[in-house]
């Protein structure tokens, strides 16, 4: 999947998400290794993909406090949208949790 891919997917969810959420989930897709996004091959890989990049972020930053709720709340959706996008796609989400378990211990 391509950045571009991942965007047009995310505009098309509903219900809207909060303003300040979007800007911080689009930063995500932005600022993810371009690699880790290429190497998805469905929608339900690259938002699983994004949600694991965003919750290394925050625990890359080390910080603790308030200012971290809105990358929690980024990391979250892109899991939950990962589990969206299993649904539409008709992938297993078993295997799913296990390799976001994996990939975020």
């Amino acid at each position: 999947m391509t950045r571009a891919d991942a965007l047009i997917w995310l505009s098309n969810r509903s219900p809207a998400r909060p303003d300040a959420l979007v800007l911080k989930m689009m930063l995500s897709v932005r600022d993810c290794p371009a690699g880790a996004l290429e190497r998805a091959a469905t929608m339900t890989e690259t938002m699983g993909v994004l949600g694991v990049a965003a919750l290394d972020a925050v625990t890359a930053e080390g910080s603790e406090g308030p200012e971290l709720a809105l990358e929690l709340l980024a990391a979250d959706a892109f899991v939950t949208y990962a589990f969206e996008a299993a649904a539409e796609e008709g992938v297993s989400v078993g295997p799913l949790v296990e390799r976001l378990l994996h990939e975020v211990a």
